[in-house]
């Protein structure tokens, strides 16, 4: 039996300065969060990253999101990476996506 993954590591504060300059210089702007996807295609698997910035707006990562994805998983080995992860730049936080149901979907009123 293999030994449950942690649902969020923390990052010290050395990689987490280097991740936050890494992250930055790739999307040449600030990057406040990091989310990184898995997704099978063409018999294998690859991992889609998304940035965000200031204001939670998208940031474009156009030709770097293999980068960023290979980034954040060299600096977090034991995350569950069959999982989408979102990474918090500021806290140095990586945790598991949580999707949540709308209200509406869990039986609540409209």
């Amino acid at each position: 039996m293999t030994a449950p993954r942690p649902q969020h590591l923390t990052a010290g504060k050395r990689t987490r300065g280097r991740l936050a300059s890494e992250l930055r210089e790739m999307a040449r702007r600030p990057v406040v969060e990091v989310r990184i996807t898995p997704a099978q295609y063409g018999g294998g698997t690859v991992w889609c990253a998304m940035a965000f910035g200031v204001g939670r707006r998208e940031v474009p990562l156009p030709g770097k999101s293999r980068q960023v994805a290979a980034l954040l998983r060299e600096a977090f080995p034991l995350a569950a990476w069959d999982r989408a992860q979102d990474y918090d730049v500021n806290s140095g936080v990586l945790r598991e996506h949580q999707v949540q149901l709308p209200a509406c979907l869990e039986g609540a009123d409209r």
